[in-house]
């Protein structure tokens, strides 16, 4: 008798379950949200649709109709450290120095600031980071109007030495130039 009592009690808690976890189940249309397992690929990355408003190349200096100019130089290969995160192995590892003028007359929110890296035939490339060696994003603190903040930036690419290095820096969401370069 005690084992049908917990056999019935089996039976009811998985009915139960079965008909909780059949309620979770939707229309087959996407509803525009990212799930476990999802291929919907628009609810997981949004691409800017605007053409960039400034390009150039590493070493050169880029500057926006705002008056808001950036350069990428010093680009290096770089070796990441034990406390490195974001490099994918087996992948190059280029480091680079990213430099901001504010000539816009009210400072400017790095906080804001959205790097995108692709190397050949569009493959994208992983930031990495690294407190013990300065690799920590972007400045927190506004660049002042008339000022003038340098950082330290790193990514992990697929590719070889030579392959096309293009960096795409969004700063407001809409507002973005273009800087090409290549592989280390």
């Amino acid at each position: 008798m005690k084992n049908l009592s917990r056999l019935a009690l089996v039976a009811i808690a998985s009915t139960g379950l079965a008909l909780a976890l059949t309620s979770c189940g939707g229309s087959g249309q996407s509803s525009g949200k990212a799930t476990a397992g999802s291929t919907d690929s628009s609810a997981l990355v949004s691409t800017a649709t605007a053409a960039p408003q400034a390009s150039g190349s590493f070493g050169s200096v880029v500057t926006l109709p705002s008056g808001v100019a950036f350069t990428l130089d010093k680009q290096a290969i770089f070796t990441p450290t034990k406390f490195s995160s974001g490099q994918i192995d087996g992948q190059r590892f280029n480091s680079f120095e990213i430099t901001v003028k504010n000539a816009a007359a009210t400072p400017l929110d790095l906080g804001t600031l959205i790097l995108t890296t692709t190397t050949a035939a569009d493959a994208g490339c992983v930031d990495i980071f690294d407190g013990q060696v300065g690799l920590q994003g972007a400045p927190s603190n506004p660049v002042a109007a008339g000022g003038t903040t340098t950082f330290k930036w790193a990514v992990s690419c697929p590719g070889k030495t030579g392959d096309p290095l293009d960096v795409n820096l969004t700063t407001d969401g809409t507002t973005s130039v273009d800087v090409k370069g290549k592989l280390i």
